[in-house]
């Protein structure tokens, strides 16, 4: 329930053209490799669609290497409002032909202009979604890791009452 919560915020926030996407993969040799999403939509509740422009891209190789072995791949998004999520999603899917990619490429090349290619749409299944701010990564951390403090806490802590 908590995740169909989160895949709601994130359907919002790839709404927003001002969002900022990193798509990050690792590929057989184990290096990962990150790039901003020019594309990435909802295509029905939790699965997220990552368009691929070039055929030959070292994303592309690494999507393929994570569809074959059942790779996770991760999703960072930054909204216009401070939000920033981690996402973390497996391939389901790589279209290539018939018509919902024929109708994918069509508004590419809409949006981006006629000498726009779209090689791929990937389909990501949403495994987990995480707030990434700092306040949130805080909160965590100190709930995780209460007795996990930085010296300069302790000298304040300790001065403080002198």
């Amino acid at each position: 329930m908590a995740l169909q919560k989160d895949i709601e915020k994130i359907e919002k926030l790839l709404e927003e053209k001002e969002t900022i996407s990193v798509i990050s993969a690792v590929g057989k040799n184990g290096n990962p490799i990150s790039q901003v999403g020019r594309k990435l939509t909802m295509w029905g509740k939790g699965r997220i669609a990552y368009y691929e422009f070039l055929e030959s891209s070292q994303m592309q190789k690494n999507l393929v290497y994570s569809i074959w072995f059942e790779k996770e791949v991760s999703l960072s998004l930054l909204g216009k409002n401070g939000e920033i999520y981690r996402v973390s999603a497996k391939p389901y899917q790589a279209l290539i032909a018939g018509h919902r990619f024929e109708e994918a490429y069509i508004n590419v090349q809409e949006e981006f202009g006629e000498e726009t290619d779209l090689s791929t749409v990937w389909l990501l299944d949403v495994t987990a979604v995480e707030d990434d701010t700092y306040e949130a990564a805080r909160e965590k951390e100190k709930k995780e890791h209460p007795y996990l403090m930085h010296m300069d806490h302790i000298y304040r802590k300790e001065t403080a009452y002198e």
